[in-house]
């Protein structure tokens, strides 16, 4: 009959250590585990949907404004050459189209592909030149935004301690990511997206009012290009 008694005192202290368990912690901590992961996730989102209208604008500016200027200016100087009487593009052209000769026409055909070839490789260089700084940006802050949540996840185990004190669910979810280092980080990141975002469209806007003709293109589109680089990062 002790020996019962005894069991039964030994019971009771072990159900009401589980009772004094807060329920806030169980919760919180499955709760947390899935907000960080839809965290992360929406984080990764937003810099893939600003960064890519990031790149749009770029690519814009390149194809709509500085393609076009390249184009005009070679031409420009191909017409001076042809005036001139030197070897130029005008005047292949000029030859296939007089005479029926087999030679005339692969060497306009020659000279036309050395010319689209001379003007991508000028277009694709200042392409590269804009979009190489907001690509490693872009890296950059991915590599950040999965390195801060990789440690949220993984202090995430420690914080249980913590939780006793906390009463609210939602109150404890705010310190938690405050502890783990990120409260905060998604205004962070987006209000810095959409400043840098909004100021490259405003740059390219600019761009696409430069007359390619005029006679000060090439210095407004440098000015229009270290302005973007600027705004991403790159002086």
């Amino acid at each position: 009959m002790k020996l019962k008694h005894l069991g039964l005192l030994l019971i009771i202290p072990l159900q009401t250590a589980c009772v004094s368990v807060p329920r806030e912690t169980v919760t919180l901590s499955e709760t947390l585990g899935n907000d960080l992961k839809g965290l992360h996730a929406s984080h990764r989102n937003t810099v893939q949907v600003y960064y890519g209208q990031l790149k749009d604008d770029i690519n814009s500016f390149v194809d709509d404004v500085y393609a076009p200027f390249v184009i005009h200016y070679v031409l420009k100087h191909e017409l001076a050459q042809y005036r001139k009487g030197e070897p130029s593009l005008y005047g292949a052209i000029e030859a296939a189209g007089q005479t029926e000769g087999k030679e005339e026409a692969e060497e306009a055909l020659q000279v036309m592909a050395e010319f689209q070839e001379a003007a991508r490789a000028q277009i694709e260089s200042k392409r590269e030149e804009l979009l190489s700084p907001v690509l490693q940006q872009e890296a950059d802050i991915r590599k950040a935004i999965d390195q801060s949540y990789d440690n949220a996840v993984y202090a995430n185990s420690a914080i249980t301690a913590h939780l006793r004190s906390i009463r609210k669910v939602k109150d404890a979810q705010r310190e938690a990511l405050s502890m783990a280092g990120l409260g905060g980080t998604d205004t962070l990141v987006t209000n810095t997206l959409v400043r840098v975002s909004k100021q490259v469209k405003k740059a390219v806007e600019q761009g696409k009012e430069i007359d390619v003709q005029s006679e000060d293109t090439y210095r407004k589109l440098e000015e229009i290009s270290n302005n973007i680089k600027s705004i991403t990062g790159k002086k």
